[in-house]
């Protein structure tokens, strides 16, 4: 059995627990503990029988499972930038409404001057 085989289920169960204990503390979604758990088991199987790669990668046309898994990795990745890209976006906005109101809320007028 290669080192691998025992180092990405370890990593993979340490990644859960903190995922899983960051969903206790109210600070990730279900759905995002999910995935990534769903990620680092699939990661763990890869590991531990690398043979389940070929079989994957045949039901999806690709001729090696080393191919799959790179292709997997680029998904996941792609993911994570375009959540990551929506997130940035919608603080954006939300950062300038709050600026607008901001401003409006501390307006000048011309009274204002005067004084």
């Amino acid at each position: 059995m290669y080192l691998y085989a025992l180092i990405f289920p370890l990593i993979a169960i340490i990644a859960i627990i903190w995922f899983a204990a960051r969903y206790i503390r109210g600070k990730n979604s279900l759905s995002t503990v999910i995935l990534w758990s769903l990620f680092w088991i699939v990661v763990s199987l890869f590991a531990i029988f690398p043979d389940i790669s070929i079989t994957f990668a045949r039901i999806f046309g690709i001729t090696r499972g080393l191919d799959f898994i790179i292709i997997l990795v680029f998904v996941v990745l792609f993911y994570t930038v375009l959540k990551l890209y929506f997130i940035v976006d919608k603080m954006q906005n939300d950062m300038n409404t709050l600026v607008k109101e901001i401003a409006l809320r501390n307006e000048i007028t011309p009274d204002d001057e005067e004084e």
